[in-house]
């Protein structure tokens, strides 16, 4: 029976399929290999899978990957071709060239990422297609080893988050602004305690968000300075792990003071919101279906959508070796499958007052899903 890479080839009459970049930027290329570098490389995906590094990392590339062939820049005359060209690049794209050779390619397919300058070189030489990568593909239905890793994510998450939520609920409101052990509580103390925690469970923070007052109107804006008293905190947390690789995603709404009853009300539309996203969740049904839902909820409850403001972005996203991946849960969102891996995080969001986000993070069922997130929804600390 063929492998998903043959009937990728086959179906677009390709030889061979090129990675050409570096496995910590590009999460198709470490999915394909298991090889981390941060120097570039070069992956080619046949019926087996061969990777192309430099002298230096071969040994290290046999040891860790899980490549079928590993070969080295090296064995192309590398340092003799760079003599005689007036660049790397050149030089570079000369031992592509004998490497797909060697391969029997003469059809080749690339990513829309491929390097531009290489794509030309390319060109000379071979009949080269510029399409979406299939490992991207390949790597929305999660195996289990993958859940597994997205959940001890998911557990560090959740410590981290807690550490943020007990930092906040220690604080007291002075007037417009929250203190702690007398000086004003900062995003950034905030965002360091919560790094602090992810760095112990062995992940690297990813631009955590800590946004107060108007700041959290923008829904990526990380948040700066003193914490507003009485006004939502949006807390958005992405970590990833250093040694699995795999992200986990989750968003809490909290505020320690007094909410107004508009606030009250904004994060009761959300909560409703959101408990719709998640039963719309389940094998067969579209992302745009459950978008949908989501903003119909928001519709009836009085919140639609204006310029700038209201629920402004997709319902929700896929997780894995990228933080956003295939599916989508919005307008272009496709059919839902088994072991999908997505988050459900409705948002409304208004300049005068802030924004409320809740974000959990699901797997897709036959029927349903299953939550990877334990942490409750609580919004006065």
């Amino acid at each position: 029976m063929p492998s998903p890479i043959q009937i990728f080839l086959g179906r677009h009459n390709l030889d061979g399929f090129l990675f050409v970049g570096d496995s910590i930027c590009d999460a198709d290329m470490y999915y394909l290999t298991h090889f981390l570098a941060g120097d570039k490389f070069a992956v080619l995906a046949q019926e087996k899978t061969t990777l192309l590094v430099s002298s230096m990392e071969l040994n290290r590339a046999g040891e860790e990957s899980i490549a079928n062939e590993c070969l080295s820049t090296s064995q192309y005359q590398i340092m003799e071709k760079l003599k005689r060209c007036k660049n790397w690049e050149e030089a570079y794209c000369q031992v592509l060239v004998e490497f797909l050779q060697g391969h029997g390619i003469r059809r080749l397919g690339v990513p829309f990422r491929f390097p531009a300058g290489f794509y030309q070189l390319l060109c000379q030489d071979f009949e080269v297609s510029v399409l979406e990568s299939p490992a991207s593909r390949f790597r929305e239905i999660k195996r289990q080893e993958e859940l597994d890793a997205i959940v001890c994510t998911q557990r560090a998450c959740e410590r981290a988050m807690r550490q943020a939520t007990l930092l906040i609920g220690s604080s007291e409101p002075r007037g417009e602004l929250l203190y702690r052990e007398g000086q004003p509580l900062t995003s950034e103390k905030v965002r360091g305690a919560i790094e602090r925690s992810l760095l112990e469970d062995g992940c690297e923070a990813m631009d955590t968000i800590v946004a107060s007052g108007p700041q959290a109107a923008a829904p990526h804006a990380r948040g700066t300075g003193p914490i507003a008293a009485n006004a939502p905190i949006v807390i958005d947390i992405f970590p990833r792990s250093k040694s699995r690789r795999y992200f986990a995603d989750m968003t809490r709404t909290v505020l320690k003071g007094e909410a107004a009853l508009e606030v009250k009300e904004i994060y009761e539309a959300v909560r409703l919101a959101q408990a719709e996203g998640l039963l719309a969740i389940r094998a067969g049904v579209s992302g745009k279906e459950v978008h949908s839902r989501v903003s119909s909820i928001f519709l009836d409850l009085g919140y639609p959508e204006r310029e700038g403001s209201g629920f402004t972005h997709s319902t929700g996203h896929g997780v894995g070796l990228d933080v956003h991946e295939k599916p989508s849960l919005s307008e272009s969102g496709e059919e839902l499958q088994v072991n999908h891996v997505v988050t459900v995080e409705p948002g409304l969001y208004y300049p005068d007052i802030g924004g409320v986000r809740l974000e959990d993070l699901v797997v897709v069922k036959e029927n349903g899903y299953e939550s990877l997130t334990h942490f409750e929804r609580k919004l006065v600390l």
